[in-house]
């Protein structure tokens, strides 16, 4: 395994109650990246998060896999592995003790490690100072903090033992939408000020923000991988988008904007409001403006945009979703 590649999956399928939920799955995680992993429930985020952190036995799981050159397929390497990861679990009750400080939680879990109360309580300061836990609060009962605040201990602990990589089971769980960019700044801030490699699994689009690279899983497929910007400029026109404003949309509306040559792709983004991505976009922007006022398409406004990691993943989504749809038909029709 190259020096820098922290985590190397190949080919790794896992089967639980005779079903396959993970489907021969490949990526690597290189030191220092924050990788997420996107997917509505049940497209087998989790199951590959547990496969990484050595909580299937090999019996469920096929193909290779190397956290910090170590496999989960053997024995003493899962103690290995345990040891020098970090974890935090997507609901805070699952690793935080509620009539304890913040203080005394992080000196408890220190304690697994076989750390130090004094080691601790250093480890302790720095890492509330990151994550900007007030200091008032250090020896507060956390039944008695904000969910941004029990988040953010949260983190802290599974940082105390310094962990190569931190796995975070959908760290924006139970946090309203106005904080979710600061709870994710955070741990962008841990990246950066620690080093640390992180890996994480959400269903929260908005967590790709902070990603180096970014996994699309659909029913235990990998559908893509690579850095936000990459998987965007994959796009037609490179991600380029025509945001038009209906004074009502219709069906037949739809469908005309669809038959315009250049158009590749348009989504719904609203009750009346369309995303249209086109081949040279540039040259085929005035031509689509054209369209709406010769049809009488009732457009309102039309504007120019770039398509953001959100819209990517409902476009490769749908794609992947007509891909089926054709392949269904043509077994049909061979039958």
């Amino acid at each position: 395994m190259d020096k820098d590649v922290l985590i190397d999956v190949k080919r790794l399928t896992v089967v639980l109650g005779g079903k396959r939920i993970v489907k021969d799955i490949n990526f690597q995680v290189n030191e220092g990246e924050i990788v997420g992993m996107f997917g509505i429930s049940g497209a087998g985020k989790t199951t590959i998060l547990r496969a990484l952190i050595c909580q299937f036995k090999k019996k469920r799981w096929a193909g290779e896999i190397n956290v910090l050159g170590m496999s989960p397929a053997n024995r003493r390497d899962r103690v290995d592995i345990i040891r020098s990861v970090g974890y935090v679990p997507q609901f805070e009750h699952d690793n935080l003790y509620p009539t304890l400080t913040p203080l005394q939680n992080m000196e408890f879990f220190g304690s697994v490690y076989e750390i130090g109360s004094k080691e601790s309580r250093t480890i302790s300061k720095t890492l509330f100072t990151i994550l900007d836990i007030p200091r008032d609060v250090w020896k507060n009962n956390l039944g008695k903090m904000s969910g941004g605040e029990k988040k953010r201990v949260s983190f802290a602990i599974g940082m105390i033992n310094a962990p190569k990589i931190l796995f975070l089971d959908e760290p924006t769980t139970g946090i309203d939408a106005s904080r979710r960019y600061d709870i994710l700044n955070y741990l962008k801030r841990l990246n950066q000020e620690m080093g640390t490699t992180m890996f994480l699994i959400s269903h929260d689009l908005e967590s790709a923000l902070i990603c180096d690279k970014c996994a699309i899983l659909k029913e235990g497929r990998l559908l893509e991988f690579g850095s936000p910007d990459d998987l965007i400029s994959a796009l037609p026109s490179g991600g380029k988008i025509a945001r038009l404003v209906f004074n009502e949309i219709s069906n037949n509306k739809i469908k005309r904007i669809r038959e315009f040559e250049p158009v590749k792709r348009v989504l719904r983004a609203g009750s009346d409001v369309l995303e249209v991505f086109m081949d040279d976009f540039d040259e085929n922007f005035p031509r689509l403006i054209q369209l709406g006022i010769q049809n009488d398409l009732g457009v309102i406004s039309v504007t120019k945009d770039t398509t953001d990691f959100k819209r990517y993943f409902q476009v490769r989504v749908q794609l992947d979703e007509e891909m089926k749809e054709v392949t269904l038909s043509a077994a049909k029709n061979k039958a």
